[in-house]
């Protein structure tokens, strides 16, 4: 106790004889702490940056990286349903995209490539292209007289003729008619009054749920950014380069009911970190202004609160310094470090300060309150501190690289705030009292233990241990619910874009943009592999070299002649603009009454298909009552639209489907080597992309698609597997350190109260603490992820530091353990959890869903362990006594 004395008093001699001194080397200090921080604080944007380095996954990664090179990609998802007009987006976009090489090291747009333009037809399966011979054979006669003059007359005219015929008893064309009626009233529907597409020319002719036509209303256009390494996000100037050319292209008129999103690692990396980063300073700003009010009203003055405030600032200005030099950098995990240091540095402050203000209130005069203030908690201040340094200091023991810096800066973030707790406050407290009152009564003052509520919480110590046990062994069933959230997706801020489209990519099999990565040495391997891979249950289908020849060529190409031979007479003349207005009405009517002469026939006969029929003529009329709604407003306009939907395309169209037939059988050798530089590496190895069959952001398909993938091949590798092992080995890792961290201050306790005792029940409020919390996060539904299971090693040390002063004081001091929660140590201990709850809560501000749950779940914490200190605590020292 002496010992502690006299190092109290060296440090209020120092900060009592020369407190301009001590500010001015605190104020240097700082100003060269921002300036190192400005100049060479740098931000790590990668998740793959953190991961420990020696692990045989990442070995695996950083082999198929070296060999195939980066594939990190912005993914621009084009979608549309006129696939012509979504391949026509894609391309200016390219062309754009790819006379930028300072931007981008690469850019690939499948749909450019003159390979696929021309055998792009092979790629469909065998009985799609059936399908398409048999409905364009049934087009034929339409399509033949929309040639000579393409417009909404011609083809109700046509089908009015058709209509006639079979009613007057030529039941030939009977197939063609039902074929085009029912496009058409598809096209109707679609079109909505106006208020959506008209039909194209695709979902006319083609199976629209096939795979071939969701390729193409659905198209991918993916970037390689040139990485800034000496910005904030790398990849920042591509993604800002190719929003502002999006952008621009999507105001042209010809791109109307083309939608486009961005995603992809570099996408999502950017948006995590930006949105977090804006969190982080709004809610430190929140934080930093509670913890005012906090202060203003536990000290009842200006002149403390500003002394504690300033204390803080430089103790989080030179906390940046010392992260400059010894990391260098800041991470997505490490980035919270100054709000968790509002709330844990302040609270040193507080007990000096309340404690200073108790003896001014006790009747002490300004230097002697101060001395006491600063005296009498230098060694609870001490011990606390090692606790929550320990904490953080496991850390570093563990593999996790994001996790070990984030304990070396906070652990030493910890120490700067103690030392200076011990100079800079009492330097400002000697300095403030010159302008303070004589003899005024600062602060709370000593509360009564005898009043109701004193009695009603502390009276009765063995009934509240008694609930206390109880309410702990009904927290061990939610202990045992509460699980792990390996989607990194639901760390991201709602709504955004990046997070959307990797859904769309991850539900679509045509473009999926989240799969394993396999490799072979040869074809032989490369086929052998393929085929057991896409005989597991979990895996959708294998992209490789050898996929990019079609198969069942022969079939194929016969059937493309085929209908290269049904359009051979299909020559669309140029569309025009014109609606024969005067002539519409009566054609209109002719068709209707033509369609009803249709239906009644068929109904006649009772030929099933009459129902097909009498649907279409409610589709009709619905339509037609659309355009006499609008009749006075819009009507032209519409018919307008709906025409040039179909047709204004049509020749071109036509045209470059004429082309397409004309593919010739391909080979291994006819693959352009953009395309084939994707599937083969630089040491000739080949690549197979395995898409999973369901979405696997979770855990359990995640795991179950990995488990079945490596028994194909135990190297197998990509960002599914680098985030199953990197989660993993988060999870483990803050398990682990949770361990230490426990260890730690299970010896600490031990040195410092050299109590067997004393130190078994420093740890009641760490137990009831931690297990009070994870009950609130089962009740309140929230489960551990990447960002807040930060908080649990958090937890243990803030929950032993605050006993630590109610225990050291109930010792050291006269007066009963419910005296000591009442006195300025146990409201001190109070004002911390609300400060910490203050600068922990103000995360919840956070639009990072991340940063968002590590308010939620501290805030929880610090209520369950307040809980603790005011309420089981006391009765554990009540019935344990000061020996």
């Amino acid at each position: 106790m002496k010992e502690t004395a006299k190092k109290g008093s060296l440090l209020f001699s120092l900060s009592s004889r020369r407190p301009w001194l001590v500010l001015a080397a605190a104020l240097l200090l700082t100003v060269l702490s921002l300036w190192l921080t400005w100049q060479r604080m740098e931000f790590l944007t990668g998740r793959d940056d953190l991961m420990p380095q020696n692990t045989s996954f990442n070995r695996d990664f950083q082999k198929f990286k070296a060999d195939f090179g980066d594939m990190e990609e912005i993914a621009v998802v084009i979608e549309g349903n006129d696939p012509e007009r979504v391949g026509a987006f894609g391309s200016k976009l390219y062309d754009t995209l790819s006379r930028d090489n300072k931007v981008f090291s690469d850019v690939f747009y499948p749909y450019a490539l003159p390979f696929f333009q021309k055998n792009g037809l092979l790629f469909m399966p065998l009985e799609d292209i059936k399908e398409l011979h048999h409905n364009l054979a049934l087009a034929a006669p339409a399509l033949k007289a929309l040639s000579a003059s393409p417009s909404v007359q011609t083809l109700f005219t046509h089908l009015t003729k058709s209509m006639e015929r079979y009613v007057s008893g030529d039941d030939s064309q009977l197939p063609s008619l039902l074929f085009m009626l029912d496009k058409l009233g598809a096209g109707f529907k679609s079109f909505g009054g106006g208020k959506g597409t008209p039909p194209s020319l695709e979902t006319v002719f083609m199976n629209p749920d096939s795979s071939f036509a969701k390729a193409g209303r659905q198209q991918i256009l993916t970037a390689l950014p040139v990485r800034d390494l000496q910005g904030f996000v790398p990849a920042g100037k591509a993604i800002e380069k190719v929003r502002a050319e999006v952008a621009r292209l999507k105001a042209l008129p010809e791109f109307k009911g083309v939608t486009v999103g961005l995603t992809g690692t570099p996408v999502l990396e950017n948006e995590e970190m930006a949105t977090s980063q804006n969190d982080i300073a709004l809610a430190t700003a929140v934080s930093l202004a509670l913890t005012v009010v906090l202060l203003l009203f536990a000290f009842r003055g200006v002149l403390n609160v500003l002394a504690a405030m300033a204390s803080l600032l430089v103790a989080i200005s030179l906390s940046f310094g010392f992260a400059t030099l010894a990391v260098g950098h800041l991470n997505i995990l490490s980035m919270v470090f100054a709000v968790m240091l509002i709330g844990i540095g302040i609270e040193y402050g507080i007990q000096v300060v309340l404690r200073y203000q108790e003896e001014l209130n006790l009747g002490a005069g300004e230097m002697p309150a101060i001395r006491t203030g600063l005296e009498k908690n230098v060694w609870a201040i001490v011990m606390a501190a090692a606790t929550v340094a320990a904490a953080f200091l496991t850390f570093v023991l563990t593999d996790f690289r994001g996790i070990a810096e984030l304990g070396i800066i906070a652990a030493g973030g910890v120490a700067i705030c103690v030392l200076v707790t011990f100079t800079v406050l009492p330097a400002m407290l000697v300095l403030l009292s010159r302008h303070r009152k004589p003899h005024s009564r600062q602060g709370l003052t000593h509360l009564s233990e005898h009043g109701f509520i004193p009695r009603l919480l502390f009276g009765r110590p063995r009934l509240v241990i008694a609930l206390t046990v109880l309410c702990c062994l009904a927290s061990l069933y939610p202990l045992s619910r509460i699980a792990f959230d390996y989607n990194l997706m639901n760390l991201q801020a709602e709504g955004l874009e990046s997070v959307t489209y990797a859904y769309k990519l991850m539900k679509s099999k045509e473009n999926s943009g989240y799969f394993a990565v396999v490799t072979a040495k040869d074809e032989a391997e490369a086929r052998e592999k393929s085929a057991r891979l896409e005989a597991l249950p979990t895996v959708d289908h294998v992209v490789s070299l050898h996929t990019l020849v079609p198969d069942h060529q022969p079939e194929k190409l016969a059937e493309l002649a085929a209908i290269r031979r049904e359009l051979a007479d299909v020559k669309p003349a140029p569309y025009e603009e014109e609606l024969s207005l005067m002539e519409l009405p009566t054609v209109f009517e002719n068709f209707r009454n033509a369609a009803v002469a249709l239906k009644g026939k068929l109904e006649k006969e009772r030929r099933p298909e009459a129902a097909q029929v009498a649907s279409f003529v409610a589709i009709l009329d619905k339509f037609f009552a659309g355009l006499e709604k609008e009749r006075d407003r819009n009507a032209v306009g519409m018919l307008q639209e709906f025409q040039g939907g179909m047709f204004r395309e049509l020749p071109q169209k036509i045209e470059a489907l004429k082309q397409s037939l004309d593919a010739s059988p391909v080979t291994a050798a006819d693959i352009p080597e953009q395309l084939r530089a994707r599937f083969v590496g630089k040491s000739g190895r080949l690549l197979l992309q395995v898409a999973p069959k369901w979405e696997i952001f979770n855990r359990e398909p995640l795991e179950e698609f990995l488990s079945q993938v490596k028994s194909v091949d135990p190297h197998a590798t990509g960002q599914p597997v680098m985030v199953y092992e990197s989660m993993t080995i988060m999870r483990d890792a803050y398990r682990l350190a949770f361990i230490y961290a426990f260890a730690a201050i299970v010896v600490i306790l031990l040195v410092a109260f050299r109590s067997v005792k004393f130190a078994a029940i420093g740890l009641v409020p760490l137990v009831v603490g931690v297990l009070f919390m994870v009950s609130g996060m089962w009740l309140f539904g929230i489960d551990f992820n990447s960002a807040n299971i930060i908080v649990m090693p958090l937890v243990l040390g803030i929950a032993v530091d605050s006993g630590i002063y109610i225990i050291n004081r109930f010792r050291r001091e006269e007066g009963s353990a419910a005296a000591v929660v009442l006195s300025s140590t146990g409201v001190g201990v109070l004002l911390n959890t609300l400060t910490i709850m203050a600068s922990f809560g103000a995360l919840m501000v956070a639009h990072h869903q991340g940063v968002f749950s590590i308010g939620a779940v501290m805030s929880l914490g610090m209520v369950a362990c307040q809980l603790a200190f005011m309420v089981t605590l006391p009765a554990v020292l009540t019935l344990a006594g000061k020996k």
